[in-house]
């Protein structure tokens, strides 16, 4: 039997891309300012959900990921159905796992949510095959198609979401293929990002309901000047064939700024996402605390925005934790954003529970009823995936209660907030310390210091960050040459966030962007060994987190033209970090010292350390 909602997907895939199933027609919305408006002049704000997991496969939110049977990402999911099953049969399975993953069902679950937007994200090879760049697939609209007309018949408008593109943004698996970001680096991936954009205009840009396109999801592999240029790209084209939709620039881990006024470049219908996890991706612990400060941060945002007077999407977040805020706060965002006059679409509609059921929190707006079905990809026969497919459409769901009850009240009385403490420490001590300087890089916060007679100290420090591309934090440091071992004992990391940093540090200058090498500690006793190879280039880790207990030896060492982080936590042995081939940036005279970042420049963090050594070889 086919299901009527099924019969009217069909129909929608042959369809011209500007038709509709709805009964009533979504309006048009153009954009006034900041705001989207209908054509009454009456503005509407978008709030929404992300459907993942449907066109982007993301293993944690099947349950498939980690252990003995676990896939790391779409790329290796779509790869054992093709070695075991063949090119074809493989494109078949995965029509039938998209068939049944989102369903007339969902949208009319999102639409009862009080949702009015989907974002879509998608896989570049949804509509191209790399083997044959810049044409599309003989099916490439079929499941958009679907997509958009299933979203229309429940008054859902959409925005097109570039997850997974050409080569990948960045080295996550949720690109579709971890470990790439060849985006930037070559540039047939930015043509045919930008050719597919064109492809994806000239479908899409007469139908009402696709209200805007969001280039590229996430670009965190990207420097910004790279970000703006594949942007500009992919912007060029799409205005080739469609001058009206609304198109989203992407800012990366700390601005979108980099891409100046969209009006003073002469974009018309330009606009900016970004994407905040307070407390599950910095910020603090996900507590209520670290989202009041969030929510009194966001007005620094909206009078950036609204100097540009442009629209602005939050195109994902989520508190997750009932203890953190769960529905109310989720409700207290949807809000502050919408008066800020934003657009929001939180992450994500659906994700598979082990257990069933939504627990403290969760992910999605729903989650499987039942303990999670589970399969083992590579011994399952072909019957059973296709049964494990088909049970998505069908097994039982259950809503996220709490967070539907906050969403649809008309007014509802939220909890109040937890007052903020007032930054702990602003002014610290200035003790010196014979043969070190002390510098604030990357215009941090002005740190301190405090040097007890025993030798040991405090290194107090600001900045918001010790990653990326470019660094604010506090360095004690001195001139080292030749072959040498720093080492140091470090006894706390006051958790002033998440990704608050003690450790040491070789570094090519002073300068922001300097190449250098860190073992650095988080506030949990996790340990990194991580670089940056040249200046200017992006820091990467090297090997996996590790957590020990404070506290912690840390030794740096350059001999026999390698760099090597050790740790050795409380009662432990040394352990090997990571190590690499001296860059060239940090083979001559370079800094080396212990760090303090707070990574929140508004307090300084607290860093105590003892039995600071160098020893030249």
């Amino acid at each position: 039997m086919m299901y009527p909602f099924i019969i009217a997907a069909v129909m929608a895939a042959s369809m011209p891309a500007g038709a509709t199933l709805s009964a009533k027609p979504l309006p048009a919305l153009r954009v006034v300012g900041k705001n989207l408006v209908d054509p009454a002049g009456k503005i509407v704000p978008l709030k929404g959900v992300n459907l993942g997991n449907w066109f982007v496969l993301e293993m944690w939110m099947l349950g498939l990921a980690g252990g003995p049977t676990g896939i790391s990402d779409q790329y290796e999911f779509e790869g054992i159905l093709r070695d075991r099953f063949g090119e074809g049969e493989a494109a078949r399975l995965m029509d039938l796992y998209r068939e049944h993953w989102i369903t007339d069902r969902d949208m009319a679950t999102i639409a009862g949510f009080g949702m009015n937007v989907v974002r879509l994200p998608m896989n570049y090879r949804m509509f191209e095959d790399d083997a044959r760049p810049m044409k599309l697939r003989a099916n490439a609209w079929k499941w958009l198609d679907r997509a958009v007309a299933m979203a229309e018949k429940h008054g859902l408008y959409t925005i097109l979401d570039m997850h997974g593109v050409q080569g990948g943004q960045s080295v996550y698996d949720h690109t579709g293929r971890r470990d790439q970001n060849k985006l930037w680096s070559e540039p047939e991936n930015q043509d045919r990002l930008a050719w597919l954009w064109g492809e994806i205009a000239k479908r899409y840009g007469a139908r009402d309901s696709v209200v805007a396109y969001d280039v590229m999801n996430e670009p965190y592999g990207g420097k910004p000047e790279e970000i703006a240029s594949v942007f500009r790209k992919a912007l060029a084209s799409i205005r080739k064939v469609d001058p009206d939709t609304l198109v989203y620039a992407p800012g990366n881990t700390s601005s979108f700024a980099f891409h100046g006024d969209p009006k003073a470049n002469g974009w018309k219908n330009v606009g900016f996402t970004f994407h905040y996890y307070p407390g599950l991706f910095g910020g603090g612990p996900p507590n209520l605390v670290t989202h009041a400060k969030h929510l009194r941060f966001l007005p620094s945002v909206a009078e950036q925005v609204d100097r540009f007077d442009v629209p602005f999407l939050i195109g994902e977040m989520n508190v997750v934790f009932e203890s953190a805020g769960g529905g109310a706060m989720m409700r207290r965002y949807f809000d502050a954003h919408a008066s800020y006059g934003w657009a929001t679409t939180m992450w994500s509609y659906r994700v598979t529970s082990d257990k069933g059921g939504h627990g403290g929190g969760s992910w999605g707006m729903v989650t499987n009823k039942g303990p999670a079905r589970k399969i083992d990809l590579r011994r399952a026969d072909k019957s059973e995936i296709e049964a494990y497919f088909r049970g998505f459409s069908t097994e039982p769901l259950v809503e996220y209660a709490d967070l539907k009850t906050f969403l649809t009240a008309k007014a509802p009385k939220l909890p109040p907030l937890p007052p903020i403490p007032e930054p702990r420490r602003t002014t610290p001590h200035q003790d010196a310390m014979p043969g070190w300087s002390a510098t604030d890089v990357g215009a941090a916060r002005k740190g301190g210091l405090q040097v007890r007679a025993d030798g040991s100290f405090d290194l107090y420090g600001g900045g918001e960050d010790v990653w990326s591309f470019h660094d604010a934090f506090r360095f004690l440091h001195h001139s080292q040459d030749g072959p040498f071992s720093l080492s140091v004992v470090l006894d706390s990391v006051e958790a002033i966030d998440t990704y608050t940093k003690a450790g040491l540090m070789a570094r090519a200058s002073l300068d922001a962007k300097a190449a250098c090498a860190l073992v650095s500690v988080f506030p949990n006793g996790e340990v990194q060994f991580a670089s940056r190879a040249t200046d200017g280039g992006e820091m990467v880790g090297h090997g996996e987190l590790v957590e020990l207990a404070f506290p912690i030896s840390l030794t740096l060492v350059r001999r026999g033209g390698r760099l090597t982080g050790y740790a050795q936590g409380k009662a432990g042995v040394s352990r090997k970090l990571g190590e690499l081939a001296v860059p060239d940036a940090l083979k001559g005279p370079i800094q080396v010292g212990p760090i303090a970042l707070s990574h929140d420049d508004s307090q300084l963090v607290k860093i105590g350390y003892r039995k600071l050594e160098v020893r030249k070889f």
